[in-house]
């Protein structure tokens, strides 16, 4: 897909990653419609973009809620026309035992990362399937390929992410409309910098990823219909070889396991990515 000229819709666009990729969207001629929970976040993210602000118009929408979903999405075709790229990028996370997991937060988690990419995707097929075109990214995590203590609610719908990216594509190609999924390590968003202050916990800056890698991926599944990145690559490789690995994964979750634990708080809610 050639992405000037395109309506592209790009989930928890406030910040991180959602901001980054509607900065090269527009940056190459898409018109943006940025979705996040709060208006003025996403107002402030807007005129972040400079120049490219006026290819965007914000649009506050919790992804969690069906009916907030559905009107969105109508607003949008009704003001800037049928969408043909969504960017499902919207997501939160907690760091704990899962024994001390309160249902409150697992609920709000798998509303986020999972009912919230069905929602939209949903949603935006409307016009897709209508025009015979369009792309559709998932942003899932590489803790949807390599499982990843301490994160095991966050984990099981990025892996189901994975999942549904892989059905996706196979029963919408015929209709000229490609799913792909982008599967980045730790990268350096509001919601990793809120968790790392709640658990006392710091990550090297040296694996630690910038939001601008990440949507570089973003934007390669959208013009070249990759299936999947793995960012970094490399990571990519490690996944693919997970069955021979599996006894060496396991063994290197357990020890990051016994060093982390120690170091969190173990209480607190579900952490909402800042929008």
């Amino acid at each position: 897909m050639k992405i000037k000229g395109e309506l592209a819709i790009v989930t928890g666009a406030s910040s991180g990653i959602g901001l980054a990729v509607s900065r090269d969207l527009a940056s190459r001629g898409a018109k943006v419609a940025m979705l996040a929970r709060q208006r003025k976040r996403l107002e402030d993210a807007r005129r972040s973009l400079g120049d490219h602000a006026s290819n965007c118009a914000v649009y506050p929408c919790d992804v969690g809620d069906w009916d907030a979903v559905q009107t969105t999405i109508r607003k949008i075709a009704k003001a800037r026309g049928r969408p043909s790229i969504l960017v499902n990028n919207a997501g939160i996370s907690e760091v704990i035992p899962f024994t001390r997991m309160k249902p409150e937060a697992m609920e709000a988690i798998v509303r986020t990362n999972l009912l919230g990419v069905l929602y939209c995707t949903q949603a935006a097929l409307l016009s897709m399937r209508a025009a015979r075109r369009g792309v559709i990214v998932n942003v899932s995590s590489i803790a949807g390929l390599i499982a990843v203590p301490l994160m095991s609610v966050y984990a099981s719908t990025k892996w189901a992410l994975i999942g549904l990216s892989e059905s996706l594509n196979g029963e919408l190609a015929s209709e000229g409309i490609h799913v792909g999924v982008v599967c980045p390590a730790i990268v350096d968003t509001p919601l990793v910098t809120r968790e790392e202050k709640r658990t006392g916990f710091t990550l090297p800056e040296a694996i630690t990823l910038k939001p601008e890698t990440v949507s570089r991926a973003i934007l390669e599944v959208i013009t070249k219909e990759r299936d999947m990145i793995a960012v970094p690559r490399a990571l990519g490789a490690v996944a693919a070889m997970r069955p021979t690995l599996a006894p060496l994964l396991r063994w290197a979750a357990r020890e990051s396991t016994s060093y982390i634990k120690p170091r969190i708080n173990p209480g607190g809610k579900a952490k909402r990515k800042k929008r």
